[in-house]
Order: structure tokens, then C-alpha cells, then sequence
């Protein structure tokens, strides 16, 4: 029987003592918050990090932390939020925090791995995500396991004095699937 939350290079586990103090220390590596911020920057406190992975039966909300299979060492955290069973979607986050984590395939296999779980444990649909323009190596990464760019709400995001463009892409699970097919 497959694991549903291992992929290649990371797995998927519970949040554990002394992570959410590691995603406030980690939160102010270069350009994290403000490509996750939909709004004004915000830092977090640990409690409000470890809120995120609290009510663990809450159906609408299924949060993970990443770490390397290589040494479990911790990676980031990925979420589907906004589950919606009638209609079989959720919206997806994901951030690796540490600068050098990042660009090692580390993203990729994290998203697959949760997408596994969406198609393969949750039976979801489709799994959607907002992205800034300007955040390059994540359009690559969700890209590369086959996300669709499906709008643009132009200048949605204002950042360093200028508006930027936010996307919005998202999966169908048989397009998911037809990749796993190829690689």
C-alpha cells in the first residue's frame, strides 16, 4: 500500500513540537511573507502558525509540514483550505521559507505529494491556487506538475511602489493524473 504523503524528496507529517516556533523564526527569509500575504504584511507568532495545523477532524482544512526524507529535517508547510466536499475542490498554499531549501525540487515533489492526497485520499476535483506575478520560481514549479494559469486579475497586488498582476491557476484531477502518466 502507498504511502499518501511521501513523494520523492519529502513527506508530509503532523506539526510538531518546535515547528511553529521554527515558521516565526523562518518567516523573515527573503521575500516569504510578502508572497504569501494577500494583504498588508502581517508577521506571525508561533501560536498563530501552530492555529493553522489546530482541530485536526476540521474537514475544511487539512494542513501538513514538509520535510526531507533524507534526514526528516523540516522543509515548510503546504495546506488545502477552503475544502468544499459538494463540489470537490480546495485552495492550496505552500511555502518553503529557508532561501536555500528552495530551487532543489524540494517544492515540486511537495506539491505532488499533496495533490496525491487530494485526488487519491480526499476524491477532490480540483485544487486551486493565487500566485503573484512576479513570484517567478513558484508559476515555474506549479507549472511543472501541471497547473493551469485559468485568470488574471491585473494589478491585484500593489508591492514596492507598483501594481502587480495576481494569477489564478488551478488542476483537475485527471489533468493531475495524466502527468503522473508521463513522468
Amino acid at each position: 500500500m502507498k504511502d499518501v504523503v511521501q513523494g520523492n524528496l519529502v513527506h508530509l507529517t503532523e506539526m510538531r513540537d518546535g515547528d511553529a516556533e521554527w515558521l516565526q523564526d523562518t518567516q523573515w527569509e527573503d521575500g516569504l511573507l510578502r508572497n504569501l500575504s494577500a494583504d498588508a504584511f502581517h508577521p506571525w507568532t508561533a501560536a498563530e502558525y501552530s492555529e493553522l495545523a489546530a482541530e485536526p477532524d476540521n474537514n475544511e482544512r487539512f494542513f501538513f509540514m514538509i520535510r526531507a526524507n533524507a534526514d526528516d529535517g523540516l522543509l515548510g508547510w503546504v495546506v488545502l483550505d477552503d475544502v468544499y466536499f459538494k463540489n470537490r475542490r480546495a485552495t492550496l498554499g505552500i511555502a518553503l521559507p529557508v532561501v536555500s531549501d528552495r530551487g532543489q525540487g524540494f517544492g515540486e515533489d511537495a506539491l505532488n505529494t499533496i495533490l496525491s492526497f487530494a485526488f487519491n485520499e480526499l476524491g477532490l476535483h480540483k485544487v486551486t491556487l493565487e500566485v503573484n506575478a512576479n513570484n517567478l520560481a513558484a508559476i515555474h514549479a506549479y507549472e511543472a506538475v501541471g497547473f493551469v494559469r485559468e485568470g488574471v486579475n491585473r494589478e491585484g497586488v500593489f508591492q514596492d511602489g507598483r501594481w502587480l498582476d495576481l494569477y489564478s491557476y488551478g488542476i483537475l484531477d485527471r489533468e493531475w493524473q495524466s502527468a503522473q502518466v508521463l513522468d
